[in-house]
């Protein structure tokens, strides 16, 4: 890494494995904390900037501990941790450090690839096709009924943890029609006044997701047992559980609807 990228008033997003290095008072690393960890790092590209200052991501290769200030979370953990503000460029970050190690070759011919300057674009410079940071389509829907929402769990989820029904979106779908066959595979009802709320960019691994409102409409609950462990209704006030990361779209649409029902009751 050059000194012409690693100046003190430059941010560095740097990540381990499935880990994101911070300082131990949870901000970012810049340049001014210690330049002489340049040489533990590689894979470096600017993504953007904050406050006028330039955003680099980065990996960490040094295979020994790292120093005393700096800490590693995982990854969702640190977002946590982190202002609002950072998200959108920690999942960028993210994004275009596997795009990096996943396109060093051409997929069609096998060649090495190249990096088009300035662009976030892969070439094969033998047969031309170009890879772009790979974004993946998905949708997630929170069903109501009266004073009940549909939570569920799958079998990957960590103990404790209930979401929606959500999936990735198929070849030659819309999003309202993922969202609809979701449904109607994951639990066998049908759904009606379906709705946008919001999306957001959820690069485990690459996921951009729209997410839903809607109103049950008809039909038993019939659960997928190779897609879910367990699938209810449950009463805005007593809930199973949460999702597992208090910054996703789930834990948002969950709690947008216990505020709505908390203020028409009055509590």
């Amino acid at each position: 890494m050059s000194r012409e990228i690693f100046r003190p008033n430059h941010y560095f997003i740097i990540f381990h494995e499935d880990k994101l290095i911070l300082r131990h008072d949870y901000a970012v690393f810049s340049g001014q904390d210690d330049i002489s960890l340049e040489k533990s790092l590689q894979r470096h590209h600017l993504i953007g900037e904050m406050g006028g200052n330039a955003v680099y991501c980065a990996e960490w290769i040094n295979e020994q501990l790292l120093p005393s200030f700096l800490t590693a979370l995982p990854i969702k953990k640190a977002l946590e941790h982190l202002p609002p503000n950072w998200y959108s460029m920690i999942t960028r970050a993210i994004t275009i450090l596997q795009w990096d190690k996943n396109h060093q070759f051409c997929g069609a011919c096998g060649n090495r690839t190249e990096r088009v300057a300035n662009l976030f674009e892969k070439r094969c410079p033998v047969c031309q096709l170009i890879f772009y940071p790979r974004i993946s389509p998905s949708v997630i829907v929170l069903i109501e009924k009266g004073d009940y929402i549909l939570m569920a769990r799958g079998a990957h989820f960590v103990p404790g943890a209930f979401g929606l029904i959500a999936g990735f979106v198929e070849p030659g779908e819309s999003l309202e029609e993922a969202v609809h066959r979701e449904v109607k595979e994951e639990v066998g009802i049908t759904i009606k006044a379906l709705r946008y709320v919001s999306s957001q960019s959820w690069p485990f691994p690459d996921s951009l997701v729209a997410g839903f409102r809607a109103q049950y409409d008809s039909g038993e609950l019939t659960i997928d047992y190779k897609e879910l462990e367990v699938a209810g209704w449950y009463r805005y006030d007593a809930l199973p559980g949460k999702p597992s990361s208090s910054i996703s779209i789930a834990s948002r649409l969950i709690d947008g609807f216990v505020a709505e029902k908390k203020c028409m009751k009055g509590k």
